[in-house]
């Protein structure tokens, strides 16, 4: 639910005494990209994608000024050179060698104290993306920062400006940068505590399965943290009235209150209809939607249609197709 390491997309260099040729067999039979520059080819693959460099002589370490072409194709580099080899072009090709994999990670707080934090178990050399890219594509693994979500393709300009290259495999890295990943994530935020929030689902209809599958799907979408446990328990609107609902135990970086914009935004539909309600507590303190009036909005379900859209904003198109598909499905069990 909440992605803190990921990997970025492939490089493949590839030397050829036809560039032109091999050029057209990537575009025509492979489907390829042509993108004018490193920066922009990084920007428009994510790690479905890999990116090939053809040069007419492989050099230690390749500039891209040097490049006769880049290309992105969304594929795996084993798959592709598989292709080659099965294919004539494989006479054009002279030399092919796989570039450093990219990691990204997201942060929150001091990104500093997270680099120090690496430095115990690795040792690195430090500047922008671009920069390593260009002088350190030999061997070895980049890893990038960004603040924002890494469910979702992560775009340029949400890069830190400093990234680390690391002398070590792609596959070993990742695996201790996953390992740890909570580790050097606390280090920024000075060990500081998640948020223990409690999210109460409560629907007259009944549809609460449809409605957990919702509220995960929103959760994951926006990656705002992790469900730690799920129960039914009692509520009591009136006294004396008891009424069923389903709670669940869930952790955040996030501020209460900004969760609780999320899901007032999440319990109205477009046309205003009420589907779901959602109380938070933090601290066994119950945060009221009064507790989050943003422009003067003192009606709730104009808060909830600015809320609204600012989620279904953030929220990548295939999560927004199933919360959309979801959302009919609900509709149908209030007839």
């Amino acid at each position: 639910m909440f992605s803190i390491v990921r990997r970025g997309p492939k490089s493949l260099i590839i030397e050829s005494n036809n560039v032109d040729e091999v050029k057209r067999y990537f575009r025509k039979e492979l489907g390829a990209a042509t993108k004018c520059d490193i920066t922009s080819a990084f920007q428009a693959a994510n790690e479905d994608y890999t990116i090939i460099f053809i040069v007419q002589k492989a050099a230690k370490i390749v500039k891209s000024n040097e490049c006769m072409d880049i290309l992105i194709l969304q594929d795996e580099p084993d798959v592709i050179l598989c292709k080659v080899l099965n294919n004539d072009i494989k006479n054009y090709i002279t030399y092919s060698r796989i570039a450093p994999r990219i990691i990204f990670m997201r942060v929150f707080g001091d990104l500093n104290k997270i680099i120090d934090k690496i430095k115990e178990d690795n040792e690195y050399e430090k500047n922008n993306i671009i920069n390593l890219l260009e002088n350190y594509n030999d061997e070895g693994t980049i890893v990038a920062f960004t603040e924002k979500p890494i469910r979702r393709r992560v775009n340029m300009t949400d890069i830190n400006e400093d990234a680390l290259y690391i002398r070590q495999n792609y596959s070993s890295l990742i695996k201790t940068m996953r390992a740890h990943a909570l580790r050097y994530l606390n280090a920024g935020l000075d060990n500081k505590d998640w948020y223990e929030i409690e999210i109460k689902i409560y629907d007259r209809y009944g549809a609460y399965e449809l409605h957990y599958d919702r509220l995960l799907k929103i959760l994951e979408g926006l990656e705002l943290g992790v469900i730690l446990g799920e129960s039914w328990t009692k509520d009591y609107p009136r006294l004396f009235m008891a009424v069923g609902v389903y709670r669940v135990r869930f952790f955040t970086f996030y501020d209460p209150k900004y969760i609780k914009k999320i899901l007032v935004g999440s319990e109205f539909l477009e046309d205003g209809m009420r589907i779901v309600d959602y109380d938070v507590y933090y601290n066994r303190k119950k945060i009221n939607w009064t507790d989050v009036i943003e422009d003067n909005l003192r009606s709730k379900n104009l808060l909830s249609e600015k809320y609204r859209k600012e989620i279904l904003d953030k929220i990548q198109k295939s999560d927004l197709n199933d919360i959309k598909s979801l959302e009919t499905e609900i509709i149908k069990t209030r007839t």
